[in-house]
């Protein structure tokens, strides 16, 4: 009896064990952001203010893949002008990896230019955090921003 009491104790420990340490799977869930980029960029001496909004959904449809759908608008302002940013829509395909921690995003564009954009999963706020420095090619200007993506429940 005291063995059989002792297996059933050990059985029981190491499932709470178990489980506290289980890792995030992401096949099949579903992330939101609500990102506001509030910032000021520099050209040629030229001083611009950018305030954009990017809301996105990112689905993770299997064990490599997934889709973003994302909305971006705002506004510009330079030399006491504002202009406004024109809003967008897109879909993004990508493959991704991920071992509980951190991954990557990887996508191609109608171009065929890939990238791959590193993010990390926070497990006590349940969070994806995408940090990222875009460069305009045209005009150099970068623009630095930080996605928080929470799951969908």
């Amino acid at each position: 009896m005291k063995k059989t009491l002792f297996l059933a104790l050990l059985a029981c420990v190491t499932m709470v064990f178990t489980s506290c340490n289980k890792e995030k799977e992401l096949p099949g869930t579903s992330w939101k952001t609500h990102t506001v980029i509030d910032q000021d960029m520099s050209m040629e001496g030229i001083t611009a203010h950018i305030n954009m909004v990017m809301d996105a959904t990112m689905k993770f449809t299997d064990a490599t893949k997934g889709t973003m759908d994302m909305t971006t608008s705002g506004s510009m302002s330079a030399m006491g002008m504002t202009m406004p940013i024109d809003t967008e829509e897109e879909t993004i395909t990508f493959t991704y990896t991920f071992d509980g921690e951190a991954g990557t995003l990887t996508s191609t564009d109608e171009d065929g230019e890939t990238e791959t954009i590193p993010f990390t999963y926070n497990k006590k706020d349940n969070t994806i955090v995408i940090s990222q420095t875009e460069r305009d090619d045209e005009t150099g200007m970068e623009m630095k921003f930080e996605m928080v993506f929470t799951e969908v429940k």
